[in-house]
């Protein structure tokens, strides 16, 4: 039975009721002050109040899709996506084309026709140089299949979902693929190839996208590994001019960092809801090996003010009410020339996918007009 299925949201559901039923109607019979019967009361409320708490918990998930299946919730991400035609205990990435398949949320999406509506794909990327691996969505725009396309070399913006983050998320709540058919079917953006995944490519650990010392190479990965393995898979864009990177939460802070640290490979990063530094919690560890420099490295506040200026383009963007806000406010009074910040700041809205809806029409309109095809 699937986490964020409806069957087992229901079943859990019930199993609420169940239990807050049976606990008011077992609790008027438990009579008696004794220790026996205070324990019995006592269990009956505490178990009625597990099932309740599991059920929120359960529709709440199923809603914003934090964990999509069992391994990903447990931390072994072997679940039902997978590369069809890949073989069992299969290594980093060779060199040529990556196993590729229809996903299933093709159709689900809309696109039925891939002349007309695109189709959105799925594979697992492995890195040649860091041996990190990452399960991702590739949305192809009905040009790349138009005879008349043929030898076009496409844009293309690599979408980074946050920790513990699920692509799906982006997919189906954010109907990004769907906005982006459309408009590339009215012509209000350039057909762009969207390759849609998540930063989570040590799991559990929150790397966030950093090299880690004598650890997993986060950075390396989305920078070399990611890119060279889609350009020997997909018709994209041979230089910096025709790749960006957006994100949302870790993520955003990911693509900023990408633009910024490796502006020779990305011509523009865009956050959505992201920070300015890494987060360091439980779910981190230790990103920087004790080095201040290798901390500073990462720190993009600290970077805009005392390193020279990538020429790049950013994009911050979050409501004002945000933890981030203060943060963006001060790397934008520090940034110089080459590198240029835009901003979207709304004066309301949270750190969730209504707002991050809401906001993602705009970041792929600012995102179209800095990339270009070839």
């Amino acid at each position: 039975m699937q986490l964020t299925g409806t069957a087992f949201v229901v079943l859990v559901c019930l199993l609420a009721v169940a239990a807050l039923a049976g606990t008011l109607w077992a609790l008027p019979r438990i009579t008696g002050r004794g220790l026996g019967a205070q324990a019995a009361r006592g269990g009956l409320l505490v178990g009625c109040q597990l099932f309740i708490t599991l059920a929120l918990v359960t529709g709440m998930n199923a809603y914003f899709l934090f964990y999509n299946s069992w391994s990903d919730l447990l931390g072994r991400l072997d679940g039902p996506v997978a590369v069809h035609g890949a073989k069992a205990g299969q290594g980093a990435w060779s060199g040529g084309p990556l196993a590729r398949t229809v996903s299933p949320l093709s159709v689900k999406q809309g696109l039925h026709d891939p002349e007309r509506d695109g189709r959105l794909e799925q594979t697992t990327i492995r890195g040649a140089r860091t041996g990190l691996q990452v399960q991702a969505f590739v949305y192809l725009p009905p040009q790349y299949f138009q005879p008349q396309f043929k030898d076009r070399r496409f844009p293309v913006a690599l979408v980074l979902a946050g920790y513990p983050g699920d692509p799906r998320g982006i997919i189906e709540r954010q109907a990004m693929v769907k906005l982006a058919a459309k408009d590339m079917r009215n012509g209000t953006i350039q057909p762009t190839v969207y390759v849609i995944t998540r930063t989570m490519v040590a799991p559990p650990r929150d790397t966030e996208c950093t090299d880690v010392p004598s650890g997993p190479q986060s950075l390396a990965f989305f920078a070399q590994d990611v890119p060279k393995a889609l350009s020997a898979t997909y018709r994209l864009a041979s230089d910096e001019q025709g790749w960006g990177v957006m994100g949302q939460s870790t993520g955003g802070y990911c693509a900023v960092k990408l633009a910024m640290m490796h502006s020779d490979r990305f011509a523009a990063g865009a956050s959505l809801g992201g920070y300015l530094h890494a987060i360091k919690d439980a779910t981190t560890g230790e990103l920087y090996g004790g080095s201040p420099k290798v901390r500073n490295d990462n720190d993009l506040l600290w970077r805009v003010r005392n390193l020279p200026s990538p020429p790049t383009s950013v994009l911050l963007a979050s409501s004002k009410v945000e933890k981030g806000y203060r943060q963006a406010q001060q790397f934008i009074q520090a940034a110089k020339p080459p590198l240029r910040v835009d901003t979207l700041f709304p004066d309301d809205g949270g750190h969730n996918f209504g707002t991050f809806t809401r906001l993602t029409p705009e970041i792929m309109q600012w995102m179209n007009g800095r990339l270009k095809a070839g």
